[in-house]
């Protein structure tokens, strides 16, 4: 039998399963109020536990959704790959006068990769592109000695269906295209409640949007004996995502004051570029990458006074990847780590925020030891005290299961 409708199956089981991913936040947050929320780069279980690093990396194992042009590294005899990934994280709030923890979890990504062709290899993913999960209260004074009570809460995803391509163009040359259509919604309510209020007013806002992207790399490598150093860039034009709200002004027995739907609503997000080297042996990875995001061109309608800062960001990771001839437990187990530094790309108050993160993991070969189980441990830190403004710290434990090539098997019978 041959196996060409797999890619087709594994297609329908991702779009099947994008209810399951909107209904999950991948990252819980107060930052996550301004604009479409959190933004997730599309990221891998090798991604993840090396602190966003990959842009040179070729992995003949697993996928690297860090640069298009690296699906075509995956060599037989690896010839489907599927990749889940779940997440439990606990976050913690501080102010200069408060704290405040909050836990959640759920699933992160799913990816499938392929070939087509010797030459050409194909990867389809699922990933939240956007996340918004907060909820915000605080008292004015209006006069006279009376208080308003203000709730913020906001809920939902723009969720990524993207399908990757890489062509083998040099045995030392490889370039990749990534094909994304972004999907979803995200729900914001601004409540007040007052004495001289004779009804809590509630403004409901649902943003609705979906937009086709691109994005594009290119890795060089260059063989030195056992060794190879390999030089990769990435590149994405920036985006215009345009949306349609939704709004309604409710009174506290829920009858509609007011409801209005505004058409055009355009988030311009900017354009990146990256650049990364990696040198590996069959042993090791030691990787290092750049990226430069330039918001200074971005745009959010719903905050149109929001100031922006160019992001920076370096990252680094370091993979050792086991002993392939080992005869014990320990020797077929990888180890992995990384971190990363960017200056945020909200400036709030006059302040750049500063985002951090450092993460380690293990990967434990099951089965025939071609698939695993890799658990990561991670630690972020966003934002400062300084000016009122709130400082975030994230643990997280991710759990991905990688599956290599049990759907493309062939069984024999008696």
């Amino acid at each position: 039998m041959k196996y060409r409708a797999l890619p087709l199956l594994s297609l329908l089981l991702l779009v099947a399963c994008y209810h399951t991913l909107l209904g999950q936040n991948t990252f819980s947050s107060p930052y996550s109020v301004y604009g479409l929320g959190m933004l997730n780069k599309r990221t891998a279980s090798l991604n993840r536990v090396m602190g966003g690093t990959g842009i040179a990396v070729r992995d003949a194992m697993n996928i690297n959704a860090a640069n298009p042009a690296s699906y075509s590294a995956i060599v037989s005899p690896v010839s489907h790959v599927f990749e889940a990934g779940f997440y439990v994280e606990s976050n913690r709030y501080a102010k200069s006068t408060m704290t405040e923890s909050q836990s959640n979890g759920g699933l992160n990504n799913l990816n499938y990769w392929f070939k087509f062709k010797p030459r050409w290899a194909s990867t389809f993913g699922l990933s939240p592109f956007s996340s918004v999960s907060y909820t915000i209260t605080n008292q004015q004074e209006l006069g006279a000695g009376e208080e308003a009570n203000y709730t913020y809460e906001g809920s939902g995803n723009i969720t990524q269906l993207y399908w990757g391509n890489s062509f083998m163009l040099h045995k030392n040359l490889s370039v990749g295209v990534n094909l994304s259509f972004l999907f979803g919604s995200i729900h914001k309510t601004e409540s007040v409640a007052a004495r001289s209020i004779p009804n809590m007013l509630t403004l409901d806002n649902k943003i609705y949007t979906n937009k086709f992207d691109a994005d594009f790399g290119v890795q060089y490598s260059i063989p030195f004996g056992k060794r190879t150093v390999t030089l990769g860039a990435i590149y994405n034009n920036g985006l215009s995502l345009t949306g349609k709200s939704t709004a309604a002004l409710y009174d506290q027995l829920n009858d509609t004051l007011n409801s209005w739907t505004k058409k055009s609503l355009q988030y311009t997000l900017p354009p990146t570029v990256g650049g990364g080297i990696s040198l590996q042996s069959s042993r090791s990875i030691l990787t290092s990458d750049v990226r430069f995001e330039q918001w200074t061109k971005g745009k959010f309608p719903d905050n149109e006074e929001l100031r922006f800062s160019d992001t920076w960001t370096m990252s680094a990771g370091y993979a050792y990847l086991g002993n392939p001839g080992g005869e014990t437990f320990l020797d077929v187990l990888s180890f992995k780590t990384g971190f990363y530094w960017q200056n945020y790309y909200l400036n709030l108050k006059g302040l750049s925020l500063p985002n951090w993160g450092l993460s380690a993991g293990l990967s434990i070969p099951v089965f025939d030891g071609k698939s695993s189980i890799n658990l990561t441990y991670s630690f972020d830190k966003l934002g400062t005290t300084q000016n009122n403004l709130i400082l975030q710290k994230s643990q997280k434990v991710i759990i991905d299961v990688v599956i290599r090539d049990l759907w493309g098997v062939r069984r024999k019978f008696d």
